[in-house]
């Protein structure tokens, strides 16, 4: 396998790169079982398949694939496990999850596999990509969420943990959970949150939950500004932005905020999320 190598120099009389386009590392990879030739710099990931010489001697050209680095939301080393094995295992690549815009409204998430055994060559891709997505400042790092039990025929709970949650892990966004136990309970928790700890807050609930969740958010921004909560002329912004993930019996309330509606709970999340991990904020007003 080849290893990857640091790129600085370019060609004499080449034109300058523009900026971000400067290659940072070189490879060769496998990928959907061809081998390609892997270009990566600070904006994007590019790659064409190696071909084998014309037989006439002629020049063949090979289709070239782009990844924006910037649609990338996680990257992982991939590893082979044996039965019972949680940790360790032959190294086979890395695997990229980049997010992908299916419709106007709805995004989804896909998987491109660098394979290539080398240990060394892996490790130093990984290593840059890694820098690459830690440098995306506005991405969330950590978030605090609410889940209301409740909602959903009681099913908000396991769509979270199911769905929501592992694409979170996905991401590295580290989260503190509140399974909130009654009414009321998700203001309580917020008019004594630090949310300077948090890069967002996320809401799994119906139009009350969205509802709770915001006024909390708004009032801890009034006390913590030092304003007089029973008359705000013009309060003070809420520090952080709130996510909803509709799981509710109507879903009215997304009418209200402005949140894309979908047909399905799922299409509504995999939205949410994807637009969340990639860094797009929207904040309460």
């Amino acid at each position: 396998p080849s290893r990857g190598r640091a790129l600085s120099r370019r060609s004499p009389g080449a034109p300058e790169a523009e900026a971000g386009e400067e290659p940072l590392l070189r490879g060769i990879f496998e990928i959907s079982k061809r081998s390609c030739d892997v270009v990566l710099s600070a904006r994007r990931l590019r790659w064409s398949p190696i071909l084998p010489e014309s037989p006439t001697g002629g020049t063949r050209l090979a289709q070239e694939e782009v990844i924006e680095m910037r649609d990338v939301f996680s990257v992982k080393l991939k590893r082979r496990l044996f039965a019972g094995q949680k940790k360790g295992g032959t190294l086979l690549g890395i695997t990229i999850f980049k997010c992908l815009k299916k419709e106007e409204n709805k995004l989804t998430d896909c998987a491109i596999h660098l394979n290539n055994l080398s240990e060394d060559h892996c490790h130093s891709w990984f290593r840059h990509l890694k820098e690459i997505l830690n440098g995306f400042q506005n991405r969330p790092k950590s978030l605090k969420v609410f889940v209301n039990p409740s909602s959903h025929k009681r099913e908000a709970t396991h769509v979270y943990y199911e769905q929501v949650a592992p694409l979170f892990r996905l991401a590295d966004i580290k989260t503190d959970v509140t399974v909130t136990e009654y009414e009321g309970h998700a203001l309580s928790v917020l008019k004594e949150c630090e949310l300077q700890a948090f890069d967002g807050v996320v809401c799994v609930g119906g139009d009350g939950s969205v509802s709770e969740v915001a006024h909390g958010l708004l009032l801890k921004a009034q006390i913590d500004a030092g304003k007089d909560t029973d008359y705000i002329p013009t309060p003070v912004r809420a520090p952080v932005p709130l996510g909803v993930i509709p799981a509710g019996e109507t879903d009215r309330y997304c009418y209200i905020l402005e949140v894309f509606c979908f047909k399905s709970l799922w299409h509504v999340l995999r939205f949410w999320l994807l637009e969340a991990v990639l860094g797009a904020k929207a904040s309460v007003t």
